[in-house]
C-alpha cells in the first residue's frame, strides 16, 4: 500500500468561515421576515376589527337617518313648526 503524502500547507479556513457567515445571515433574514409577517398579521387583525366597528357605526347611522326622515315622524312634527300641505295653486311645475 502507498502512503498518502502529507499536505504541505494547512487547509484553508476561509470557506468554512464564509459558510458560517452565510448561514448566520440566512438565519437572521428568516427571523426578520417572520417578525415582519407577524407584525403585518397583527396590523391586519386591527384593521379588520376597525372595519367591523365602522360597519356597525354605519348601520347605526343609517338606522338613525331612516328614523329621523320617516314620514310619520315628519307629519307629527309639522304642526309644531306651522307646516301644512301646500294650497292649490301654490305649487308650480316647471316645464
Amino acid at each position: 500500500m502507498k502512503r498518502r503524502p502529507s499536505p504541505t500547507r494547512p487547509p484553508s479556513r476561509l470557506i468554512p468561515a464564509i459558510l458560517c457567515i452565510a448561514i448566520a445571515a440566512l438565519g437572521f433574514t428568516i427571523v426578520m421576515v417572520r417578525l415582519e409577517v407577524t407584525q403585518e398579521g397583527y396590523r391586519l387583525s386591527e384593521l379588520r376589527a376597525e372595519i367591523a366597528h365602522l360597519q356597525e357605526r354605519n348601520r347605526q347611522l343609517r338606522l338613525e337617518t331612516a328614523q329621523l326622515t320617516s314620514h310619520e315622524r315628519l307629519r307629527a312634527l309639522a304642526p309644531r313648526y306651522h307646516l301644512a300641505p301646500p294650497a292649490p295653486g301654490q305649487v308650480v311645475m316647471a316645464p
